[in-house]
């Protein structure tokens, strides 16, 4: 991975070219591999200039780069690379409308869901023995689900340095590198009445 490039334009905070979630949708393709904005377009059923104005924005944003250009019928044909995490921060995302919180957040599911079908097809997904994939049902309080959050980013940025000291070995040693994905989630669940140690208790009489 790349080092982040810095915006130019100081008002925006990493984040806010995401707002969009067709850019959360194309700069995660571009991570996956070179991608060209008519591959993209055709891919997904969208008119290509409107394509081409996202890949522009997230370019200009820092978190895509043209790697090469071959020349093509009526033009150049430009491949995109992602070269910065997709990462939203807290700050940025407080001041999302609700729509483009749900459209960003969807478009980031929709992208692990597609990962994880295509791990189903090619049987990846539980091929090595030491994988994981679990979730929990939890009932916390304000302090237990920051508590959480703040678990979850730590558990992130480790590993984003666990993948830099790999990338390191990797180009030292020659080895073939594990393509991994990392999915971390928490997210407030629709009420579902108390959980048993809080349900109040019918009274006991006397017998």
């Amino acid at each position: 991975m790349a080092p982040e490039k810095r915006n130019d334009d100081a008002d925006e905070q990493p984040g806010d070219a995401l707002r969009h979630p067709l850019r959360v949708r194309i700069r995660t393709a571009c991570e996956e591999r070179e991608t060209t904005p008519r591959e993209f377009a055709e891919r997904e059923g969208l008119p290509v200039p409107n394509v081409n104005y996202h890949f522009s924005e997230l370019e200009k944003a820092g978190y895509l780069e043209v790697i090469r250009k071959e020349q093509a019928r009526g033009g150049r044909r430009h491949y995109y690379v992602a070269t910065r995490l997709g990462l939203i921060n807290d700050e940025v995302f407080e001041l999302f409308s609700a729509d483009e919180r749900g459209g960003a957040t969807v478009a980031t599911l929709r992208d692990l869901l597609m990962r994880a079908r295509d791990a189903v097809e090619a049987r990846t997904l539980d091929a090595r023995s030491d994988s994981h994939l679990s979730w929990s049902a939890l009932w916390l309080d304000e302090q237990g689900w920051r508590d959480l959050a703040s678990l979850l980013k730590r558990a992130l940025e480790e590993g984003m340095e666990i993948q830099a000291e790999s990338l390191v070995r990797l180009k030292k040693n020659e080895q073939t590198p594990i393509h991994t994905t990392l999915g971390l989630a928490s997210f407030e669940s629709p009420a579902a009445g108390l959980p048993p140690d809080l349900a109040p208790r019918p009274p006991v009489h006397p017998g």
